[in-house]
């Protein structure tokens, strides 16, 4: 990158804030076999993906209609659970913090 051009830094949406961060910014979430959510932090899964903001104001206000629709299917209600998501996402290096 001699010439002076920036890199192209890929934007997405949180489901639950609306806000756009860097792809980097935000946890990846996408669908098991099973039809459960699961935090892709590798980024690895196939199919539809949806976003959200790392801190816990988001974590905590994830709802199923936003789910259904970032996913574009049914889902159970068993597929996400704030609790066991909330425990899955702190732990590790999801822990990191950003400025609002």
């Amino acid at each position: 990158m001699t010439d002076g051009k920036k890199r192209y830094t890929p934007q997405r949406t949180c489901i639950v804030c609306g806000r756009k961060r860097a792809k980097g910014e935000l946890l990846r979430l996408a669908l098991d076999a099973e039809s459960k959510v699961q935090f892709d932090r590798g980024q690895r899964y196939s199919g539809r993906g949806a976003y959200i903001c790392i801190g816990p104001d988001c974590l905590t206000r994830v709802k199923m209609s936003r789910l259904r629709k970032a996913f574009r299917r049914s889902l159970p209600e068993s597929a996400w659970n704030p609790a066991l998501a909330m425990a899955e996402a702190l732990k590790g290096d999801c822990s990191r913090s950003y400025d609002e």
